[in-house]
C-alpha cells in the first residue's frame, strides 16, 4: 500500500499530469523520509516494553473520502484545506495525535481523499482477565501506564 499512496508506481487510475497536487499533511520526524519509516519510527519511540508479535497489527490504513460529487463541490468552492483539516482532527481525536504518522491527500485520482496510517498504540491497563488453574478469574496486575500496540 506505500507504493501506491508514495507513488513509487503509476496505478492505471491516476492522473500522472496532476500527481504534483498531492500532499503529505503531517511532517515526519526529522530523519525520516517516507511512510514506511515514520511506522518504524513510532514503533520504536512509543515506549513499548513487550515484543512486538509477527501477526500484531502494526499500522492501519484510514481512507477518508466522499462521494464524486461533494468531493468535486468541496474541491471547487475551494473548501479542500478545511475538508483536510478537519479529517486531521478527527483523526488526532480519534486515534492520538502521535499515532497518526501519515495523511497524504491524493489529487490525481478521479475523487480526491486522504490515506491515513494509524499506529494503534495505547496506554492503559488491558481489560481481559486472566483464569488460573482453579477457574477462578485473576485480574492482570498492569500498571494504568503501560504501553501497549
Amino acid at each position: 500500500m506505500s507504493a501506491h499512496i508514495e507513488r513509487k508506481f503509476q496505478p492505471l487510475n491516476v492522473d500522472a499530469t496532476r500527481s504534483f497536487l498531492n500532499k503529505e499533511l503531517i511532517d515526519f520526524p526529522v530523519g525520516v523520509l517516507n511512510r514506511t519509516q515514520a511506522i518504524s519510527y513510532r514503533l520504536n519511540n512509543a515506549g513499548i516494553k513487550r515484543k512486538i508479535g509477527s501477526n500484531q497489527v502494526r499500522a492501519i490504513r484510514v481512507l477518508l473520502t466522499g462521494s464524486h460529487d461533494d468531493m468535486q463541490r468541496i474541491s471547487e468552492t475551494n473548501m479542500l484545506d478545511k475538508w483536510c483539516n478537519d479529517n486531521l482532527e478527527w483523526l488526532n481525536s480519534t486515534f492520538g495525535k502521535q499515532n497518526v504518522v501519515s495523511a497524504v491527500v491524493h489529487m490525481d485520482e478521479f475523487t480526491p481523499h486522504i490515506h491515513a496510517t494509524v499506529i494503534p498504540i495505547v496506554v492503559g491497563k488491558r481489560r481481559k482477565e486472566k483464569t488460573d488453574n482453579s477457574g477462578i478469574n485473576k485480574k492482570r496486575k498492569n500498571s494504568m501506564d503501560t504501553v501497549r500496540l
